[in-house]
């Protein structure tokens, strides 16, 4: 597995996960619209990234499979604060086709160590449904610990979704 910063030329092959993936990641997200697809809306993107970046307010990452540099999914440190809190949030997706073969562990497990040995943070956060099993045991496994359930936290599909919140430390 190896993570990195989107680029243009990964356009193609984010398009064709993200569109063969629309019912698999659904339900954990909110909606995306089929404009989110579209070439001009995915240089935006790029273009937000790289502000993020040089702002030291976010990390977007793709998740690419080592053996033949294949687009599996996402990973991002989002929420950057600095000064008392140096926290971050964390989310990510994997594509169906991918899944339960390590991808989000190892990528989780990789954001955090650059969120803590090179960005310095002290905190990640994280958000996920309270019916998403398979979330939940990844978080677990990769040492978060629960805090507890925010009311109506996102929007996913629609609907206002009640979510489990998860933190990790830089000292656990």
């Amino acid at each position: 597995m190896q993570l990195r910063a989107p680029k243009w030329a990964d356009f193609e092959a984010w398009v064709d996960l993200r569109r063969a993936n629309r019912d698999h990641l659904q339900p954990w997200e909110p909606t995306w619209k089929d404009e989110h697809l579209r070439r001009q809306n995915y240089k935006a993107r790029l273009a937000q990234f790289k502000t993020m970046i040089a702002a030291d307010t976010g990390y977007p990452f793709h998740v690419f499979r080592a053996d033949d540099n294949r687009l599996v999914g996402a990973c991002n440190l989002t929420y950057i604060r600095r000064g008392s809190l140096q926290c971050a949030h964390i989310g990510y997706w994997i594509g169906q086709e991918f899944s339960r073969n390590g991808f989000a562990r190892a990528s989780v497990r990789a954001a955090m160590r650059f969120a803590f040995d090179d960005l310095g943070l002290h905190r990640i956060s994280a958000a996920v449904q309270v019916e998403n099993e398979a979330s939940i045991k990844l978080l677990e496994s990769t040492g978060f610990t629960q805090e507890g359930v925010a009311r109506s936290y996102l929007k996913v599909d629609g609907q206002w979704q009640d979510h489990v919140i998860y933190a990790r430390l830089s000292s656990d």
